[in-house]
Order: structure tokens, then C-alpha cells, then sequence
């Protein structure tokens, strides 16, 4: 379990940082930034927002708040060891750990909190390759689990790199209590989620990521995915890597792969998480969706 050396002024300064975050407001995001680079935007009866930007149209200062916000969560979460966020003296995830194409989807309350949050991340570096081509840039969840996803699931037919996403930091606001609001946020990140792949260019034929199985396992699955999940890998992240206690404080995190069907059904997968959205009956539009999406769970050994 991670602890903080340093004692109470770690304690305080960890304090600190997710009380600054808890705090901050979002709400002028979007009068910031140029309507033509807003890739989706919702806003519903309820004051909910729902964005999604690439890291390049992002204000640097909102940037910082968006990384912020996730290192928060993760601490309290104990998935972040808050002994390194102390000693590094930092209050935010690197911003130079994201990159200019990555995708940022944030549902936001009507004070402009972040109640939810999930990000679509490219390589880790060069440009469009072969999937299998030892020498192309690595996803995040690669590198922590020292993988090539696509010798274990092999890739459609001419997708390269750059039609591939990670999908990554699908989380909730730990301040999120009330079930019903949960549930709209997760669908709000799914539907956006869906609007990015319906829209981006080049378009995305793949996304990789890694999850419990009992948490957001079943949001892929919910959104009608055919998941391929890898089992038998070890993540090897030293003890000083930021996100170590990501792995090591949480039950089995397995990587996957999901290949997305063609751009009609992407559309019409989309359509029903509108539908959902604007039902009456949020838990009961949601059962209907499960039923309706059809998604598929199968295990690969790794």
C-alpha cells in the first residue's frame, strides 16, 4: 500500500492538490475555443455538458486543469502513490505526456465541475505504421504491459497505427454520489465517445485500452463492443513510474483489444446512446440498450 514518507506535509500537500482541482471550473471552456474544433458538444435540460476537443485546440491553462483533474481522481482512488506526487512536487499528470491528436471527452456540471472524463490517445510516438512492425511507437498500455496487442489479436485487414486509439481515464468525479447522475454521466461519455469515432479523420477502425472486468469492461460492453481480452500479461511499471499503484492497488488489469464495426453501425450505435439519453427512464432505456447492442467478451491468452 502506498504511503506518504514525508508525513503530514505530504498528507497536507496531497490535500492540497485535490482540493485545488475539486474547486476549479470549467464552464468557460467552450467560449475559448473555435466552434469549428469542437469535435462533439451536448447540453442537456439537466445543466449537464458534454465536450470533446484534441489536445492542440485545448487552452494550455485548461490543458493543465484537464490533467489535473485526473491526477486527482486517481489519488484519491489510491491509484497514483501520493509519496511520488509529493516528492516530484507536482499537481497535475504532465501535459508533455499527451499528445497534439489525443482526444479529451468531459462532461461537465452547470458550475462547469468535471463530473466525468475519458481520453482517446494515439501512439506513443512516430508516425502511421504497420501494426506489426516492430519499430512503430507503442500505445501507453503496451509499454506497461511490454506487449505488441496486435501479435496476440491480429488487426483488420490495412488498418495502420493512426486508425488505432487507446481508450483511456474513463472516470468519474469522486465527488459523484447520486446513481441516477452517474449513470447519465457514463452514457454522456459514451455517446461522446461515439461522436469521435463517428467524426475524427483518419478514421478509427480500433481501440485498445486495459480494464477490470468489473468496472469498465462493462461500459465497453454496454456501448455494443466486441472486446478481445488478453489474458496471462504483467504489467512492469517501476515503483517511481506515476501510475505503478494503477496496476498494483487494483485487481487483475487485463488489455484488450476492439475492433468497431463499419461507419453505419458505428452511427446507429450512436443513435441508440441518444436515445437512451433522452429517455424518461434512464435505468430502464438502459437495460433495453444492453439488450439492444449486443456486445461480446472473448479471452485471448497472452
Amino acid at each position: 500500500m502506498c504511503h506518504i514518507a514525508s508525513g503530514e506535509r505530504g498528507e497536507r500537500y496531497v490535500a492540497d492538490v485535490i482540493s485545488l482541482h475539486r474547486s476549479l471550473s470549467f464552464k468557460g471552456l467552450l467560449t475559448q475555443v473555435d466552434p469549428r474544433h469542437v469535435i462533439h458538444v451536448a447540453e442537456r435540460g439537466d445543466g449537464l455538458v458534454t465536450a470533446a476537443l484534441q489536445t492542440r485546440h485545448l487552452p494550455h491553462r485548461y490543458l493543465v486543469g484537464l490533467q489535473g483533474f485526473r491526477l486527482a481522481q486517481y489519488l484519491q482512488l489510491g491509484w497514483i502513490c501520493a509519496d511520488v506526487v509529493y516528492s516530484s512536487a507536482i499537481f497535475c499528470e504532465p501535459v508533455a505526456a499527451v499528445h497534439p491528436e489525443d482526444v479529451h471527452v468531459l462532461t461537465m456540471s452547470g458550475s462547469g465541475a468535471i463530473l466525468g472524463y475519458l481520453a482517446l490517445a494515439g501512439p506513443t510516438d512516430g508516425g502511421p505504421a504497420d501494426l506489426l512492425d516492430p519499430g512503430r511507437g507503442r500505445f501507453p498500455v503496451e509499454e506497461a504491459h511490454e506487449i505488441n496487442l496486435f501479435e496476440h489479436v491480429p488487426g483488420l485487414p490495412g488498418v495502420r497505427s493512426d486508425q488505432v486509439r487507446e481508450l483511456k481515464r474513463f472516470v468519474h468525479s469522486r465527488t459523484l454520489s447520486d446513481r441516477t447522475q452517474r449513470l447519465r454521466v457514463t452514457l454522456e461519455l459514451l455517446y461522446g465517445m461515439g461522436q469521435v469515432l463517428a467524426r475524427i479523420t483518419p478514421t478509427i477502425r480500433t481501440l485498445v485500452g486495459d480494464v477490470e472486468e468489473h468496472v469498465a469492461l462493462r461500459h465497453l460492453l454496454l456501448a455494443g463492443l466486441d472486446v478481445k481480452l488478453i489474458e496471462g500479461t504483467s504489467p512492469r511499471l517501476t515503483e517511481r513510474d506515476l501510475l505503478h499503484h494503477a496496476y498494483v492497488q487494483r485487481s487483475s488489469v487485463k488489455p484488450f483489444v476492439a475492433h468497431l464495426p463499419d461507419e453505419e453501425e458505428v452511427g446507429q450505435r450512436v443513435a441508440l446512446l441518444e436515445a437512451t439519453l433522452d429517455s424518461p427512464d434512464l435505468f430502464d432505456a438502459t437495460r433495453e440498450l444492453s439488450r439492444s447492442t449486443h456486445g461480446a467478451l472473448t479471452r485471448v491468452t497472452g
